[in-house]
C-alpha cells in the first residue's frame, strides 16, 4: 500500500511522480464536477483546497472524502 500523503501542485513538475492517463484524469474530474464540495468557478475543492484539474492527473492523489483513490503504478504512465 502506498503511503497516503497530500499531493502538492509542484508534483506535476516532478518527472519522478507518476501521472495517470488522460482518460483516468477525465474520469476523476467528472466525479469532482458532480460533487457539492467543488467550487465550480475555480474547480477548487473545498475539502483539500486543491485545483482539481491538476490534482486529478497525479497517480498518488486521492479524494479527501473518498470519491476516488490513488492509482497503483501499473495503471499510470
Amino acid at each position: 500500500m502506498t503511503e497516503r500523503r497530500a499531493v502538492k501542485p509542484w508534483d506535476l513538475l516532478d518527472p519522478t511522480k507518476k501521472k495517470v492517463s488522460k482518460e483516468i484524469a477525465e474520469e476523476r474530474m467528472e466525479i469532482c464536477k458532480g460533487c457539492p464540495r467543488l467550487i465550480q468557478a475555480t474547480k477548487q475543492c473545498k475539502e483539500c483546497g486543491c485545483i482539481m484539474v491538476l490534482k486529478t492527473k497525479l497517480a498518488s492523489a486521492f479524494c479527501p472524502i473518498g470519491k476516488w483513490e490513488a492509482i497503483e503504478t501499473e495503471e499510470v504512465k
